[in-house]
């Protein structure tokens, strides 16, 4: 570990957080909370680790979310070198700076190890978005009640979890609710709908599948090659149906092409690049248009059901990493959009599940059964209301660590 080198750390202003998150959905959290930050608190800094989103609100560092972006314990193993060099750099950047705050999101094996050397430094902890404790490790409760000072959690249920130790913790509400409710506006209005439809080439008597084969190059690897297959076979039994494929911000071009099979055809087409469109930073658009979409399994089915959309989610990993985990997490559902509701909304498939063959049966069913369709319309709506009456906002939590930081340094 001593021999990796690091990027040399930058002095901040005094006036300055470390906030560190390590996929979209946390860019996405962060870049709404920056974007808030800075507005109440003009001359503050932010340095660490984050996505487009975040940079996009001045926030400084070497790495970026790809560098953290890895999940299962086989890909972990072969991430571990890069994934040193970047906590090396962020513990430096905590020694030097001595920030007022560390604001960790998600990704909570890292950024719980990060959090003690925090603590050991004398510099407090907000860490937002719970684990998912309900589900596996439920020991971590205790963990992070030591580790952290405070504790924002997206779900109303999740307050609960917590209530026999004396961490606070916060139901800030989940972003994605605010700003999804222009999306759907503009979907209930159906003219933009409309024109995007036209935009891609898709006839009024044809039906527009959206995939989201997710933000990591790792998932496109693994469920890719499935979703492509998926859309074949509906193609096959009906060539009225068109197919766009929603790139990940986080995903270059360069990545998309690396993962893309090319031993699968379309009837009567050479190359199926040319049938299946693929459209980048558009993904609300596409999702407002489409009649359906098949979806991985993460914060994306959570995006999908606030727009309204009919989906089926689906998600696959390394052989050992799912055998591995299978054995200890117990939840009734994986799909997000399931779990926050507490019930059923929309078909999952995991695994060996996950093929072609099912999830065709069940993209079928949506694109031609108005009543499942009506089911799900309604499943979202109760969905929706779960979500959209938080206690705090993040920005509020935030200022209160900011505006104690400031009083200490008073003489």
């Amino acid at each position: 570990m001593s021999n990796i080198n690091i990027p040399e750390v930058a002095p901040l202003p005094p006036q300055n957080i470390v906030i560190v998150a390590g996929e979209a959905s946390g860019d996405l959290l962060g870049g709404a909370l920056l974007a808030q930050l800075k507005q109440r608190h003009p001359n503050l800094a932010f340095a660490g680790v984050g996505g487009p989103r975040m940079q996009e609100q001045g926030l400084k560092g070497p790495y970026d979310v790809n560098d953290l972006s890895v999940i299962g314990i086989v890909e972990v193993i072969k991430h571990l070198p890069g994934l040193i060099r970047v906590f090396k750099y962020l513990t430096a950047l905590l020694r030097d700076n001595k920030p007022q705050l560390l604001v960790t999101i998600d990704l909570p094996d890292f950024n719980f190890f990060l959090a003690g050397r925090a603590k050991a430094l004398g510099i407090p902890i907000v860490h937002y978005v719970s684990p998912q404790v309900w589900a596996w490790r439920s020991g971590r409760i205790k963990k992070i009640a030591r580790l952290v000072n405070h504790l924002m959690v997206l779900f109303p249920f999740e307050t609960t979890i917590y209530s026999h130790t004396k961490l606070p913790v916060t139901f800030v509400g989940h972003p994605l609710v605010e700003q999804m409710q222009p999306w759907c506006e503009k979907r209930d209005a159906g003219i933009e709908s409309k024109v995007v439809r036209k935009s891609l080439g898709v006839g009024e008597d044809e039906k527009l599948l959206v995939i989201l084969p997710g933000s990591r190059q790792s998932e496109l690897k693994l469920l890719l090659p499935t979703m492509l297959e998926t859309f074949n076979q509906l193609y096959k039994k009906n060539n009225k149906i068109r197919c766009v494929l929603a790139q990940a911000d986080t995903i270059s071009d360069t990545k998309m092409d690396s993962v893309w099979p090319t031993d699968i055809e379309l009837p009567g087409v050479q190359a199926l690049k040319k049938t299946i469109l693929v459209r980048k930073s558009e993904t609300y658009s596409l999702l407002m248009a489409a009649d359906a979409a098949l979806v991985a399994s993460g914060t994306a089915t959570l995006e999908t059901a606030l727009l309204g959309t009919p989906m089926v989610v689906m998600y696959r990993f390394n052989k050992l990493t799912y055998e591995l985990g299978r054995r200890i997490i117990k939840v009734p559902y994986f799909a997000l959009a399931n779990l926050v509701a507490e019930k059923k909304l929309v078909d999952e498939r995991l695994q060996d599940a996950a093929n072609p063959t099912q999830l065709a049966k069940d993209l079928d069913e949506i694109l031609n059964n108005d009543k499942v369709v009506a089911q799900i319309d309604e499943g979202y709506r109760e969905l929706r209301a779960k979500l959209s009456h938080p206690s705090r906002l993040p920005v509020d939590v935030i200022t209160d660590f900011l505006s104690e930081s400031s009083s200490k340094n008073i003489p």
